[in-house]
């Protein structure tokens, strides 16, 4: 009876040691979010290399989880992720909401810094903000979306331009790139859109950036791209409540050590990452507009 019982107990610490061993391997999985404004598919072919990388720089199994814009806050409110990489308001929110901390932001092949567009037909007649009164335009997600929305709206607002009253109309849609189609089709006068997308669709052969006007376009600041704004700081990769200190140094060190010559970057289209860029003129933008997080 003895011996019966031993190895009832026996197999019982067994299985709770292997228990323990598959909550610790779920445990170990880190979800890393990733903002995803041309679908997920595209994001999963874009960053699926950088989950990679974090993998073998850190030792734990990374999870890429790609997150439509209007799911982003949601999603690491619900602790569906880790790590999120995304714009900077939505930045703005997670640390002011959720604590979150901010580990680096993005080097694009253009800088870590990007900028709205407002693009138009060459043949409109639409050169300026005050041409678009009346007009038919079309954004992203209302007071959510950063280049293809925010930015915009705030250039606007302080030339005394209220897309909500002055435009014709203003509607959301679901994908940047439809934006810019239904603006060359002639089915809305004008689009808000993240600098480096009319650039992009033009090397994927789906237009020809001549046939677009850049209403008030700007130039200057060592910025290559087409753009209508200012400049804000790119996508941020940050941190949320609950992740350990050690493994947010670990991810933060990969994302610095992060070179434009290895494969995470090269499919990603970036130079790396760099130390965080402040994001006071965001944070000003954001209350103006009374956008979330400032919006009480």
């Amino acid at each position: 009876m003895f011996s019966s019982l031993r190895r009832l107990v026996v197999l019982i610490l067994t299985f709770m040691t292997l228990f323990g061993m598959i909550n610790l391997s779920r445990a170990d999985t880190l979800r890393l979010g990733v903002l995803a404004p041309r679908g997920e598919l595209k994001a999963q072919a874009r960053w699926t290399e950088l989950a990679d990388y974090f993998k073998t720089e850190t030792g734990h199994d990374v999870k890429l989880v790609p997150l439509a814009p209007s799911r982003v806050v949601n999603a690491a409110q619900q602790k569906q992720v880790d790590f999120v990489l995304s714009h900077s308001p939505h930045t703005v929110q997670l640390e002011e909401k959720l604590g979150a901390t901010v580990l680096a932001t993005l080097n694009t092949k253009d800088g870590s810094r990007f900028g709205g567009v407002i693009v138009a037909r060459k043949d409109s007649g639409i050169k300026t903000g005050g041409d678009l009164r009346g007009k038919n335009v079309m954004s992203l997600k209302f007071r959510a979306a950063a280049g293809a929305y925010i930015f915009q709206t705030y250039h606007l607002m302080k030339e005394g331009i209220d897309p909500q009253k002055d435009f014709g109309s203003l509607r959301e849609g679901k994908k940047q790139d439809d934006l810019v189609l239904a603006v060359q089709n002639g089915l809305i006068d004008a689009a808000f859109v993240r600098t480096g997308l009319l650039e992009t669709m033009q090397r994927e052969g789906k237009i020809t950036l001549s046939d677009f006007q850049i209403v008030d376009q700007q130039t200057g600041d060592g910025f290559s791209l087409l753009r209508s704004t200012e400049l804000y700081p790119e996508w941020c990769l940050s941190v949320l409540p609950g992740v350990s200190n050690d493994v947010a140094a670990q991810f933060k060190a990969a994302a610095l050590k992060l070179k434009p010559d290895q494969p995470a970057a090269q499919k990603a289209r970036i130079n790396g990452f760099v130390e965080p860029v402040p994001l006071d003129k965001i944070k000003q933008a954001l209350r103006f507009l009374h956008i979330s997080p400032y919006n009480t």
